[in-house]
């Protein structure tokens, strides 16, 4: 049997993980400094509001692939967000 070591637990190594393991027969092993998957995406709920807190920071996953966007809501929910930036100069 074939053994693989996924390194970091964040989008790139759990997809590999994950396609790994459906489509081998193999042994495979993720690794990560950190105590949680997800990598900077990662959140969790705050236990005195129950707010979704960004852990580190508010992130944007964007792609115009529909076939992208329909694989990572396979696994996770993603809101769909348009980035809409207005300056005023002077004043």
């Amino acid at each position: 049997m074939k053994k693989f070591l996924v390194v970091g637990a964040g989008f790139s190594g759990a997809v590999l993980a994950n396609e790994l393991a459906n489509q081998l027969e193999c042994e495979i092993d993720v690794i990560d400094e950190r105590s949680h998957i997800g990598g900077n995406c990662y959140t969790q709920r705050d236990k005195e509001t129950g707010v979704m807190v960004h852990t580190y920071g508010p992130h944007i996953f964007n792609t115009d692939r529909k076939d992208i966007w329909d694989y990572v809501n396979r696994f996770i929910e993603l809101v769909p967000y348009i980035n809409r930036v207005k300056a005023v100069y002077n004043g």
